[in-house]
């Protein structure tokens, strides 16, 4: 069986299962790119090369998340169905800095895996769910 993967410049929309969310009739949706192993590896380099003669724990945590979040919102395009109170939240980078742990977890760990991202790519759901209301 062949392999097939995503084109790193295609913009996927996933549907995270973080809460329930795929369970929704108006699901959050994130417009994301595939990252493929070789940029993983140029974060790990930026990461490193940061991080070079820091000794103290705190400030490498620090440089870990600041590339984590570099990482995150060049390859998040747009968000949809994320709310604070009333008020929607489309941006990227205010969706990294207000999102739960676990659903930015989950969607690094999408964009990083092909399967997890079919998984949770919007046809995928909406033809497995019979359609998203």
């Amino acid at each position: 069986m062949a392999i097939i993967s995503f084109d790193k410049d295609t913009v996927v929309e996933y549907v995270p299962a973080y809460g329930g969310n795929r369970n929704s009739d108006a699901p959050c949706v994130v417009r994301l790119k595939f990252v493929p192993y070789s940029r993983v590896q140029h974060y790990a380099r930026l990461i490193s090369a940061k991080a070079k003669g820091a000794a103290i724990n705190e400030k490498v945590t620090e440089i870990v998340q600041e590339i984590q979040k570099k990482q995150f919102t060049e390859s998040v395009e747009s968000v949809s169905g994320y709310f604070i109170g009333d008020r929607e939240i489309a941006n990227p980078s205010e969706f990294y800095e207000t999102a739960d742990t676990d659903l930015i977890t989950e969607l690094v760990k999408a964009m990083e895996s092909q399967s997890k991202l079919s998984e949770g790519q919007r046809k995928n759901f909406e033809r497995a769910s019979g359609g998203v209301s």
